[in-house]
């Protein structure tokens, strides 16, 4: 139970750290995310859903027997609760693939790799860590935006300490993006953009225990302090909050916060008197999940984004052991699409726009297969459409919007509809 234990001793560190000084402000760069057209007069849009909470729980543990954890799901009204792992392996954290489609999540055979499995338990498997680079044990993994990545703690042989790293889905591309050797970093998050990292980082400074959330680019540069002793950082899904936990300064109680990502409007969700932790946010970014003790052990617990309307998601009914500790949430994200129509005006605006942009005769549709550098506002459609020229049929410009995702498969990731501002991506040849 080594993720396990080594989370309750965080929770004692984080405590001795509240009244550490350190200053900093960090500026964030938000990048505005664009939905894709697939047809004409309407276009199609991928919309976020809230799914299962997935929950690291001892509930299945037996009196007189070596208590073990395991991973569950279970709707958000408490509903339909299913165990997910078997294993005894102390499993803990659980983190959706950002499609809803797989779970990761730490247990005592960190020596083995990243556990990754599907959403019902099956297909568990292992991604290999190579510990000439990472140390024997990785846990606490998460997921990249687009899905093509892990981020996981570990510790780099040459550091005592624990490092962030990424590598990919296959383990290839192991890469250690803090080298800290006298700090501890953990509880990495990307920014839905991709292009950021938050994390939890704790060590001394001048002798003094410092703590708080971080962050970095994706590839590890430009570490900055966003807020002093803080822990178990999540991005908000639009980019513009991140919540986390802390000790309250007047009650001394662990509380759930949010901040917006350029540090500003700090703001205690749950200021009560017990402890709240593990905060994450729901998928449509209207709520959030998390732990508390508040009825004398661990459950899980969903509120408001203000910190609002909170509600009892997990109980502890037929359990044989003592205390039932439910942790760790994550809220599953489940994808639908929607049809947008386009106002007739709009359409004859958009055309005009076109023909300006792009007389007939314009050079650029006869060039060979290149790049294009996506800016604010773009969608693949309106690339495929300002490419192809005003007399493309909605039919061809359909086909070279497919075929740039295609081709871009690997940026892009599993949401066609999604792609930001400052990507690279390839165009497809002209027919």
């Amino acid at each position: 139970m080594y993720g396990v234990g080594f989370e309750i001793a965080n929770f004692l560190k984080a405590s001795l750290v509240t009244a550490a000084a350190m200053l900093a402000v960090c500026l964030l760069a938000l990048v505005a995310t664009t939905k894709t057209a697939t047809s004409l007069p309407a276009h199609e849009t991928h919309v976020a859903h809230n799914g299962k909470i997935a929950f690291t729980s001892n509930r299945s543990s037996k009196i007189g027997q070596t208590e073990t954890y395991e991973i569950y799901t279970i709707e958000p009204d408490g509903s339909n609760l299913s165990r997910l792992t078997k294993n005894a392996n102390g499993e803990s954290r659980p983190m959706w693939s950002p499609d809803g489609t797989q779970l990761t999540f730490s247990d005592d055979k960190g020596d083995a790799g990243i556990p990754v499995m599907s959403a019902d338990g099956s297909n568990l498997r292992y991604i290999p860590t190579d510990p000439d680079v990472t140390g024997p044990r990785s846990f606490f993994p998460t997921w990249s935006a687009d899905g093509t990545k892990l981020a996981f703690t570990s510790s780099d042989p040459s550091n005592a300490p624990d490092d962030t790293f990424t590598m990919d889905l296959d383990g290839s591309n192991q890469v250690n993006l803090t080298k800290t050797p006298k700090y501890h970093e953990e509880g990495a998050d990307f920014s839905p953009d991709g292009s950021q990292i938050c994390f939890s980082s704790g060590g001394f400074v001048d002798s003094k225990p410092v703590s708080g959330i971080y962050l970095m680019n994706a590839d590890g540069s430009d570490p900055t302090l966003l807020i002093e002793a803080g822990a178990e950082c999540d991005w908000s899904p639009d980019g513009t909050k991140i919540a986390f936990y802390r000790t309250d300064d007047k009650t001394g109680d662990f509380e759930v916060y949010a901040i917006n990502a350029d540090g500003s409007g700090l703001t205690n969700l749950t200021s009560n008197s017990v402890g709240d932790y593990k905060p994450r946010w729901s998928p449509d970014g209207e709520k959030i999940v998390f732990q508390s003790d508040r009825e004398g052990d661990y459950d899980i617990y969903t509120m408001d984004a203000d910190g609002s309307d909170v509600a009892r998601v997990t109980t502890d009914s037929g359990s044989q052991v003592t205390q039932v500790h439910d942790m760790y949430p994550d809220w599953q994200p489940v994808f639908t699409r929607k049809v947008v129509a386009v106002p007739e005006k709009r359409q004859e605006e958009r055309q005009r726009n076109r023909q300006q942009v792009h007389p007939p005769d314009d050079e650029d549709r006869d060039r060979p297969e290149r790049t294009v550098i996506v800016k604010p506002g773009d969608s693949l459609w309106s690339i495929s459409e300002e490419r192809l020229g005003p007399e493309a049929s909605p039919q061809r410009v359909y086909d070279h919007t497919y075929q740039m995702y295609d081709l871009n498969r690997k940026i892009i990731g599993f949401d066609a509809d999604l792609i930001f501002a400052g990507q690279q991506l390839s165009l497809p040849p002209l027919r």
